[in-house]
């Protein structure tokens, strides 16, 4: 038997939030990796491997445990029209849509249960040059293999 690849509940989470985010304006575009330039585009959110787990368990199942983070960024102003204000108000948004995914979305047919793993972080961060606003929301994914 080989191990399950983790880059298929990568790939399922970053559609899932991609529908999530985008159709609904939240985001000008959702990453499956980590970019090292938006070009130009903000709010934007990526999803990023951030480490696995895997247990032999008994009656021939094995738990795989896969972390993500999902990275939020908000321009933190252009000194115009988007300022400091609407950068909070983009991640709080944005954190609360992703959290409705996850809720939703507990069984599906890449994972047996997912969920927020721990508290989220927020600081501010340059990318491209750029400052944005970032907050870090830590997703675990449990599957189950033979």
């Amino acid at each position: 038997m080989s191990a399950l690849n983790r880059r298929y509940s990568r790939a399922a989470l970053t559609a899932l939030l991609e529908t999530a985010l985008v159709n609904t304006n939240l985001c000008a575009a959702v990453y499956g990796y980590q970019p090292s330039d938006f070009g130009g585009k903000s709010p934007v959110a990526t999803v990023s491997s951030a480490g696995s787990m895997r247990v032999k368990q008994t009656r021939g199942l094995d738990k795989n445990e896969f972390y993500f983070n999902v990275h939020v960024f908000a321009l933190y102003s252009d000194g115009s029209t988007w300022n400091e204000d609407d950068a909070e108000n983009a991640i709080d948004n944005i954190e609360a849509a992703v959290s409705n995914v996850v809720s939703v979305n507990t069984k599906t047919n890449n994972w047996s249960n997912i969920e927020i793993s721990e508290r989220t972080i927020t600081d501010s961060v340059e990318v491209g040059g750029i400052e944005y606003r970032r907050e870090v929301i830590p997703v675990r994914v449990s599957t189950f293999a033979k």
